[in-house]
């Protein structure tokens, strides 16, 4: 991984493209901002010339009246100027709000849609907790830079241009004296800047990790009872969250050295222009008056409130830029699969499947998990592939839906190299019914409605009835509207496992893939299941991968796979007469209670 710090100048340039289509709304903010900063500094002047007028009436040299018209004209000016300015702060939280969560929205939405688009090696690689951590955390960092890092900035600059130029127009000493100090805001902000960053990613990584592990033991929170291992869990947390306390100390150990020295700065100023400027009133009489002494006395806030600030964004910038080089990493990273050139979109395709002498090989394995692999699926058959674990069934599917590329040999469905087709086309044409069928967290509608979300209410109903489901459907309370809870916890697995078939009867795939679809079912429910799985095969190429050889007796074809090879093809009645693996493992599971099984040697 390449180091972070070479990476912040592009991906902050990154980020500003983000902003520019709300230039306008950033523009009209930053704008009325400037009021905000601005009436303070006007007002101290009014203050000022209010303190020379009192001061030339105290001594008898401005008649009474006079100076009180003055000064009740500086006055109401100054408070018209700041019952003015109330609707600009307000349009500049408004409107700047409205800038800043768009531009939140549109990088979220392009991070999560980037990683929709990452091939499955990605997702092997990284925990949905710390992608979500991508997501959520990391992008939301992002907000306090636009608001003030970038926003604010500007109102300050400005701030800063117009009192330095109000302070030389009036007295080029006190002036230079006002920014004698401003080369310490500049050091505190270079020394700590780059370290502020380089901690915030530190953070921003941990808790990405710390975000993972937690969603994956919630996520198992049944497996993490059913083994007593809450305690166990409560203090891996522990010990993972004692992790972050020498960063965040850390944190907090900058943000006092910056704080600290900004506030000793901010308090030798003024003082420093009472010294100053006293001793010059005193001693040189009739250069400066009282006023103004205590105008520039006043307005060194105003100097120096925006050179804080500004050392405040350059931390809060520093933070940010942790959290973009993690989001841009992201983007950086290309999908392995993609469209070849000159793809085209695959027809509705009769699901005749050719693998021939296919080799692939999971990222970082050692060794293949397919070698050499060749099979051939006539279109809507059903092929049953078997064997022991880790022999390369799954692989197979993930192959023909494109999740990986091989590194020798082809898939083709009806002579066709199913890399000529795009990708989304291709897997338009296979459905999958897991041996875990993931829902979603809404209604059953919408989880059926996953398989074809352009279906009317008509064929999701007609998609239930085929799966077998609709009878226990309809009789919740809420029928097609009940919440499911997330995984769907409010219904049992084999009607878990119904919705999910009725999804794939909504999508009709031209090629099936049921992967233990029934394995983790009872009696009665696997019944039920496999009545609505046959008519979900029928007139379908149908991929089955079972460990229960029960279930695959009636297949067309069974494959045997061992070691990443089709070690033996054929229908059960031949396979077993062969009396190689299958009938090996027949035995393993059937004993001598299946006909046919031939007696061992």
């Amino acid at each position: 991984m390449n180091d972070p710090s070479h990476r912040t100048p592009n991906n902050l340039f990154r980020l500003l493209a983000y902003i520019r289509p709300y230039w306008p709304f950033f523009a009209l903010a930053t704008l009325c901002g400037i009021v905000k900063f601005l009436v303070p500094v006007i007002n101290n002047v009014l203050v000022g010339r209010g303190i020379d007028v009192l001061t030339a009436a105290y001594a008898g040299d401005l008649p009474r009246d006079a100076a009180w018209g003055q000064v009740t004209f500086w006055a109401l000016l100054g408070m018209g100027l700041a019952a003015g300015s109330a609707l600009p702060v307000y349009l500049r939280s408004r409107i700047g709000a409205r800038a800043v969560w768009s531009v939140v929205r549109d990088l979220r939405c392009d991070l999560y849609a980037h990683i929709q688009k990452l091939s499955h090696s990605f997702f092997d690689a990284h925990r949905s907790g710390s992608l979500t951590s991508r997501i959520i955390g990391d992008v939301e960092a992002v907000q306090p830079f636009l608001n003030q890092g970038l926003i604010q900035s500007w109102m300050n600059v400005v701030q800063i241009t117009v009192v330095m130029s109000i302070l030389f127009s009036q007295n080029v000493k006190l002036a230079l004296l006002s920014m004698a100090l401003i080369p310490f805001h500049v050091v505190v902000q270079r020394l700590l800047s780059w370290r502020v960053k380089a901690n915030a990613r530190a953070i921003r990584d941990q808790l990405a990790g710390l975000a993972g592990a937690t969603q994956e033991k919630l996520a198992a929170s049944t497996v993490v009872k059913t083994f007593t291992r809450e305690d166990d869990e409560v203090q891996r947390f522990s010990e993972d969250s004692n992790s972050l306390i020498d960063l965040g100390i850390y944190n907090s150990h900058l943000n006092g050295l910056s704080q600290a020295a900004v506030t000793g700065i901010n308090a030798l100023a003024p003082l420093l222009i009472l010294l100053i400027g006293g001793h010059i009133g005193i001693f040189q009489p009739g250069e400066l008056s009282i006023g103004l002494i205590a105008q520039f006395i006043l307005m060194q806030g105003q100097v120096y409130g925006p050179f804080e600030r500004l050392n405040e964004m350059q931390l809060i910038t520093a933070n940010a830029l942790g959290a973009t080089d993690r989001i841009f990493e992201i983007f950086d990273t290309e999908p392995e699969i993609a469209d070849r050139p000159g793809a085209v979109k695959a027809p509705r395709v009769a699901g005749d499947i050719r693998v021939s002498a296919l080799t692939f090989r999971y990222p970082d394995a050692l060794s293949p998990a397919l070698a050499d692999f060749t099979l051939h699926i006539p279109a809507r058959t059903t092929t049953a592939l078997v064997g022991p674990s880790g022999g390369g069934k799954t692989t197979v599917t993930h192959l023909l839906n494109r999740f990986y590329d091989w590194e020798a040999g082809s898939i083709a469905i009806d002579g066709r190299d199913i890399r000529d087709y795009t990708v989304y086309s291709l897997r338009a044409q296979v459905g999958l019914v897991p041996q875990d069928p993931m829902l979603f967290s809404g209604t059953i509608e919408e989880n059926i409605l996953y398989g074809r979300p352009d279906a009317t209410s008509e064929e999701v109903r007609r998609a239930a009835e085929q799966a077998y489901a609709l009878g226990f459907i309809e009789e919740l309370d809420q029928g097609f509207n009940t919440m499911l809870g997330e995984r769907g916890i409010k219904l049992s697995g084999g009607q878990k496992q119904r919705i999910a078939i009725a999804r794939a009867f909504l999508k009709d795939p031209a090629i099936l893939i049921l992967d233990e679809a029934t394995s983790a079912l009872d009696s009665e429910s696997e019944r039920i299941v496999q009545q609505a799985l046959e008519a979900l095969m029928r007139d379908r190429t149908t991929l089955v991968i079972a460990h229960r050889l029960a279930t695959v007796i009636r297949a067309d074809q069974i494959a045997v796979i061992e070691r990443g090879r089709v070690a033996e093809c054929g229908r059960h009645a031949e396979l077993l007469a062969c009396n190689g693996l299958y009938a090996m493992l027949c035995r393993q599971q059937f004993g001598a209670q299946l006909p046919g099984l031939p007696a061992l040697d």
